[in-house]
Parts: C-alpha cells; structure tokens; sequence
C-alpha cells in the first residue's frame, strides 16, 4: 500500500521555508506556559542573582544566564538550560546594570577572576588568560550529558568574546569612581590555587587577546574549536549555522572564522584598558602599545569586514577558503549595529557618519526591523526563518544594545522607538524571554512550537525553530536598564 503522508506535515511544509537541500522531520506544538501578569524585572534579577533584596545585587556572585518562572519550576528540561553562569551573559547582564547595580559588576568580574584560565587544557578548550565560556558542575546533569556525547570537560571555555567583555567590564567599573581602581589590588585565589590581584587578571586577560591576535597574519581574533564536538561559532550567535554566506553555505570551520561585534569589542577593550594604564595603573608604555594595537584593529576591520554591496553595511564576519585566503560572509545581521556601541565610528569624519549611518539605514530597513526590534537575520537572505535561534528571530538584549549605540551616537529619536518596541514585547508577553519572532505579524510573539529540519548536506538535524527560555538575564537586565535609564529614582 503506498503510504501517504501526514495532511499536518505537507500543509506545515507549504508554510515553511525549506532549503533545496532540507527534509522537513517533525513539528510539535508547545503548550504557552506564561504567568497571568507581567512580572516585575526587578524581582526576576534578584531570582537570577540569588538574594532577596535589591541591596544585595552582587553580594551573591554573578547572574546565571536564565530560568524558568516559578510558577514553572516543574516546567519540561528545555526551560531550564541555562541556569548556570555563562561569561558572556553575565558580563552582558553586568555592565547594563553597572550604572545601577556596581556591586554585580565587581561580584561578576572577581568570580570570572577565578575561574580564568591558567593552561593549556584541549578537552575544556582552557588557555592561559581565557574567561571561562560556561561554569557548569561537572555534576550537574547538563554537564554529565555534554561530557558524554561531546567530550567537554569542566569548566568550558569555547567562546571568544567572554575575554574582550571581561575587560570592557572590569575596566568600566573601576572607572565608575576614583575610588574603585582599587579593586584592581584586590586579591583572589586562582583556580590552580594561587593567589593573584585583580590588576592580575587584566593583564592576563589582555595578554590572550594579544597572542589571539599576534597569532593571527591578518590580526582578525578568530575563533577555531580544537575539539571534534566543540562548539562551532564560539560567539554569541553559537547556532552551528548562524555563519554562512550570502548563497546559505556554511562557513569553512576547517580554519578560523570571525565575528564583526567581537572585533569591535576586541578595539574598545584594547582601548579602554589603554585609558586605564594611562590613568589609574600610571603606565604611560602599555598604554601607548594598547593604543597602538587598537588602531592596528581598527585598520582590520575596515579592510576585511567592511563591503560596499547594497549601500555599505559591515558583514556578519569572515571565513577562509580552502587556501587559507579570508573571505566575507557578506550576509545582513544585528551584528553590524554592534559597531555604533563601539568607538570605532565616533566623531565627525565624514566617512564615520556615512558609515554609521549606512548601517542605521540597514538595521531599519523593512528587511532587518520588525514590530519586536531588529531581526538577527535580514528577511532576504537565504537562511531567513523568523523563529530560528539566530537566523531571523530578535533578540532584546542584542536590539537594545544597538539602541544604546544609537542613542550614544546622537541617533536618540530611531534608540527611544526600539526602547519602545522592547517594552512592548514585555508587556504582550508577560515574560523576558531569549527572543521573540522575528516575522511580519503585527504583534511580538513567541514560538509555541519545536521544528526540526534534516539537512542533508551536512547529515546533520537542525532545530529551525523552539520556544525560548522564560527569564533571560541579558533580557531582563535590557528591560530593568531601559526603565531605569527613563525613570531615574
């Protein structure tokens, strides 16, 4: 008998966008799940930090990167993935709330301190200077399951934009007040058992940045996992394939890759901490080599992540050819609004502004800006899907950084309506979630359902599409810092 296929699946697949190369597997609805009111974001910080009252931000240590409401505490694994500290996220989380909250700034970067890398260790992609990725308990289930079926060892340090964070936040504190470069002679035990400052683990954390980069023949701060199963695109769009180029093949992960917003935070660290050395550390030789190094950056990114195509627009990132020749993944993605919170396109040059403002153009362009914020993948490019993880869907922190870069920028009217789209999503929602959709529908909303995709190329499943975790830290902490920044105490 021949088998005929599922009514449910043909009329999905008519709906959904699949790639020549793409079977579509399974889609299964997801029950809402979300609380009858709005929750309060001061409270949620507070969960996600442990303490009980706004006082004691940061007398607990960092935020750990997400939750589950309690109402939800029973809720399915899929909504408690990350309740544990990443470095990224709580870095994120930390110098949004800096103004606000300087004790989770000072509390993030200590705990950081201690867990930053002190060797060469391949199985947690450890080395010297390194801030850590993920700090799991090699107990905890999650940790025992990736262990298992991708041989992580603990804690995980695969990504490359924790270590440039590290500096940007702990330089920024220290800036807040005179009285906080102290906290740079603040001691601390390592994670092999030594005792070091806090001035230490700067150091250490530049000098990574340097070998990045000396290592480098262009002086791009790529990333290269050195284990089979590590993470691929060990930035914060992690999905495997986030970087591809224009015509949706994946970028060649046989040699280094690299992201935009981790060369223009890798140029404001160099930067930052050169102000540092100048000032507080009265080391008028380091500053003047960081600065040096920092223009170097800024050179490098004009040259290999800035094209012309469609108006102007910096690509997502680079990759290589089989040659080792780099190539632009010249695809449109929230990445490029990373740069207006960056110094690299401050001032009144005539070719800055045309820059900025090519970008600004771009990121509000009905491919790129929908009625939640700006969507981490612009509507025409190949691999668009509205609710893939970072292929179309917004993200708040990432659309209310680029507000912040806007706003900074003198830009204040195009930050205050995406301010205003954020605040929006929260109260349709009632929730602080990862991300929102990213299709034309002309209210935010939430994925409800699971897809999975077989891509037939790469003999690998793809998850096109999931409903996010509740709580974000770096969510709550865009939203608390958008209301705070409107309505001072």
């Amino acid at each position: 008998m021949e088998k005929r296929p599922n009514p449910e699946i043909v009329k999905e697949k008519e709906i959904f966008h699949l790639l020549p190369y793409e079977r579509l597997l399974s889609i299964k609805e997801v029950p809402e799940r979300l609380p009858a009111k709005r929750p309060s974001g001061l409270r949620e910080i507070m969960r996600l930090t442990g303490v009980t009252r706004t006082q004691d931000i940061g007398k607990k240590g960092p935020s750990i990167a997400s939750l589950a409401f309690e109402s939800n505490t029973a809720a399915p694994e899929d909504l408690h993935l990350y309740e544990t500290v990443f470095g990224r996220d709580s870095l994120r989380v930390a110098i949004d709330l800096l103004p606000f909250y300087p004790e989770l700034a000072k509390a993030t970067t200590l705990e950081l301190a201690k867990l930053q890398g002190t060797t060469y260790y391949q199985e947690r992609e450890e080395e010297p200077g390194r801030i850590v990725h993920e700090a799991r308990d090699p107990h905890d289930p999650i940790a025992v399951d990736l262990t298992k079926r991708l041989g992580w060892q603990w804690p995980y340090y695969g990504s490359v934009d924790a270590t440039p964070e590290f500096v940007r936040t702990l330089v920024k504190y220290c800036q807040l007040t005179p009285e906080n470069t102290t906290f740079l002679q603040q001691t601390y035990t390592d994670k092999d058992g030594r005792e070091k400052t806090m001035q230490d683990a700067l150091g250490n954390a530049i000098a990574w940045i340097e070998h990045r980069l000396d290592s480098n023949d262009e002086g791009i701060l790529e990333f290269k996992s050195v284990l089979e199963h590590g993470i691929e695109n060990q930035v914060w769009k992690d999905s495997w394939d986030a970087y591809h180029h224009a015509d949706g093949t994946i970028a060649n992960h046989e040699k280094g890759v690299s992201s935009i917003e981790v060369q223009v935070k890798t140029f404001d660290a160099l930067r930052d901490a050169a102000d540092l050395y100048e000032t507080a550390l009265q080391s008028p030789e380091k500053a003047h080599q960081l600065h040096e190094r920092a223009e170097k950056m800024r050179a490098t990114i004009m040259k290999y992540f800035w094209t012309e195509e469609k108006g102007g627009y910096f690509v997502l990132g680079t990759d290589r050819d089989e040659a080792g020749a780099v190539r632009q993944l010249n695809i449109r993605t929230s990445n490029m609004g990373h740069v207006l919170y960056s110094q690299l396109l401050e001032g009144n040059d005539p070719e800055n502004i045309r820059k900025r403002e090519a970008v600004i153009d771009h990121l509000l362009s009905p491919e790129m800006l929908n009625v939640s914020g700006v969507r981490t993948l612009a509507s025409d490019e190949v691999r668009f899907r509205p609710g893939a993880y970072h292929n179309g869907s917004v993200w708040l922190w990432d659309t209310h950084y680029i507000a912040n870069g806007m706003k900074r920028l003198g830009y204040t009217t195009h930050a205050d309506m995406l301010a205003n789209r954020l605040l929006h999503i929260i109260n349709v929602t009632r929730a602080f979630p990862e991300y929102v959709s990213g299709d034309d529908a002309p209210v935010p909303h939430i994925n409800h359902r699971v897809v999975d995709i077989l891509d037939e190329i790469h003999h690998r499943i793809n998850r096109v599409e999931q409903p996010p975790q509740e709580v974000q830290a770096w969510t709550v902490a865009a939203i608390v810092a958008t209301k705070r920044q409107r309505h001072p105490l």
